[in-house]
């Protein structure tokens, strides 16, 4: 059974009742159209966001230009692979964020204040196996995705999806993965939302509740690196992910992964892919 004031708990909660009150009404579609700005949210995995109360204001990509959008209660903003959106903290609002990884979900139910970019309040876990039916439903919401025209099918999808993570979130069957691989998959997945942050073993250990020298095990025994390893292969992921598809200039660039000091991206480009920033938008546009 659930633990009674655990993070799992809290969130089971929150999106059952969320869903017994309310229904989607419209989807949003963030894009990659534009190349994103600096500390925007993007990840190599969909994801899926819905205000439980408030409003949230956010920048997405829509239609080849940066839009700024607000979402209530019943509205959601679903962000394909390597789409992005930049969230306004600037008023109270309670988020749930659902990330689709490629065996588990990560699950965020975090509380804004209004008054900074750090939440008041934070709940994370995941959802494994991520797999059937969710996964069918994910695929289709995909494909909508990038269609020209809104399809009434869209809320449909979207709260499907909901229903599905609700029920995997109060199913108390364990998963066939043991507990060090499930907590590795789910620090990846933080690492793969939160890389263009200065995140560090430190803040990444504090989040989940561990010991710095736990997250440096889990990295080697489970991903065969360090921890630092692993968050660079994300940046500079991301980062030739940029230069192949936006003009950007390379501070932007560097800044988009993470990195704020141009000289010191450079070194680490180079040294993890043998060329320049520069000599790699050549070679692949």
């Amino acid at each position: 059974m659930l633990q009674p004031n655990s993070d799992r708990d809290v969130i089971s909660r929150a999106l059952s009742q969320f869903l017994s009150r309310s229904r989607i009404r419209h989807v949003e579609f963030a894009q990659a159209t534009v190349a994103p700005p600096v500390l925007a949210y993007v990840t190599d995995f969909p994801r899926l966001s819905i205000p439980i109360s408030g409003k949230h204001h956010m920048e997405i990509a829509r239609d080849s230009r940066s839009t700024r959008i607000t979402l209530a209660r019943g509205d959601v903003v679903f962000a394909g692979r390597n789409c992005w959106n930049k969230p306004d903290w600037s008023t109270p609002v309670k988020v749930l964020t659902l990330l689709f990884g490629k065996t588990q979900i990560g699950v965020s139910l975090v509380s804004h204040d209004g008054q900074g970019d750090e939440p008041t309040k934070a709940f994370k876990t995941t959802i494994s196996p991520f797999e059937g039916l969710a996964q069918h439903i994910l695929s289709a919401l995909t494909t909508l995705a990038v269609q020209p025209r809104q399809n009434p099918l869209e809320c449909l999808l979207a709260e499907s999806l909901l229903h599905v993570c609700k029920h995997l979130l109060a199913d108390p069957t364990p998963t066939h993965l043991r507990k060090a691989a499930r907590t590795f998959e789910a620090l990846g997945l933080y690492v793969q939302e939160n890389f263009q942050n200065p995140i560090t073993r430190e803040s990444v250990a504090k989040t989940f509740g561990l010991t710095p020298n736990h997250v440096s095990r889990l990295f080697r025994r489970e991903g065969a690196m360090r921890f630092s390893d692993y968050l660079t292969l994300v940046r500079i992921d991301r980062a030739k992910f940029m230069l192949r598809q936006y003009n950007s200039p390379l501070k932007e660039v560097a800044a988009n992964c993470g990195y704020h000091d141009l000289a010191y991206f450079c070194r680490v480009f180079r040294k993890a892919t043998k060329t320049t920033p520069t000599e790699f938008r050549h070679k692949n546009r």
